[in-house]
């Protein structure tokens, strides 16, 4: 097939035609000139095909030109184009930071303060709530209105499924139960398991959220049995601790993922995205976007199309 070659008359009527489109563009040097190249490409394609169905060049260029829209027309595409990944990127970094969020809830809230904190506080509470009356040596049961204040913390403490408050002396076989109140069958077994008086360990209800025991008043250390005269057991709602903890590592892993992108194209967009700047992204995070922004406040402010 024979090589079509434009005259220069052609391909100036051309570059003026992309040199106007250019001139409305607000966007990084670089990319204009990736625009410049990619249009001129497109409108001599467009020319040589008219010409091979034997249009004269002139006719050629024109038609061409005509179908490439006026250059309001071409504006408001290239516009409606830029917002459209402009939404994709914002996107994405709300996907990021909904990511974030969710991890510190597993993490943070579920496995932090939850598993770790508020099993051993709750037990804790209880038996500060206790030990005015359970500390004092032969008492076989809790006074009513301590009994009446036990149920009301039980049933108005989310998480809590029971309590069980015994004696403790090691050195004797009998035991003696101050208090029990539960707020299902399952907790009254994990509790008499607890105690010793179940002999079987119960089923595990569930597989995201189980029961566990927390327990206070076994000395650490010797047989004297005034040091702790009683012993509290408190049934508790436990997350699966391996899952909560994996899922949240694995939505953390994505937040940095999703950062490292969207900081990726915002880098891209003002003319300085690079492999490096990537990886730096990638592994630092925040920071490293805050060097980013940084180095791009040294050199000239570029302004982005509106």
């Amino acid at each position: 097939m024979t090589e079509i070659k434009l005259s220069s008359a052609s391909r100036a009527r051309m570059a003026e035609y992309v040199d106007k489109l250019c001139r409305q563009m607000n966007e990084p040097q670089d990319q204009v000139e990736d625009f410049r190249e990619e249009m001129t490409a497109n409108l001599t394609s467009a020319v040589v095909e008219e010409m091979r169905q034997g249009m004269p060049e002139d006719e050629a260029v024109t038609v061409a030109l005509l179908q490439f829209g006026e250059l309001k027309e071409v504006k408001r595409e290239l516009v409606r184009i830029y917002k459209i990944r402009r939404t994709f990127a914002s996107g994405i970094l709300k996907s990021a930071l909904l990511l974030l969020l969710l991890s510190a809830v597993s993490l943070g809230l579920i496995i932090g303060m939850w598993n770790e904190r508020a099993t051993d506080k709750y037990v804790k509470d209880v038996y500060q709530m206790v030990q005015a009356e359970a500390g004092v040596p032969g008492t076989t049961a809790l006074s009513e209105p301590m009994r009446k204040k036990l149920k009301d913390w039980v049933d108005h403490t989310w998480g809590v499924k029971g309590v069980l408050i015994e004696s403790s002396f090691r050195n004797s076989e009998q035991k003696v139960d101050m208090f029990t109140y539960t707020k299902t069958q399952s907790a009254e077994g994990w509790l008499n398991y607890a105690s010793g008086v179940g002999e079987v360990l119960p089923e595990r209800e569930g597989f995201l959220v189980r029961t566990t025991i927390s327990t206070k008043g076994y000395p650490s250390g010797g047989d004297n049995p005034s040091e702790y005269p009683f012993v509290v057991h408190v049934a508790m709602s436990y997350f699966n601790y391996t899952f909560f903890y994996s899922l949240g590592l694995f939505m953390l892993g994505g937040y940095f993922l999703l950062f490292a992108v969207w900081a990726g194209m915002r880098a891209y967009d003002e003319g300085r995205g690079n492999v490096a700047w990537v990886l730096l992204f990638l592994v630092t995070n925040v920071l490293g976007y805050g060097l980013y922004v940084l180095f791009r406040r040294w050199e000239r402010p570029v302004l982005l199309i509106s």
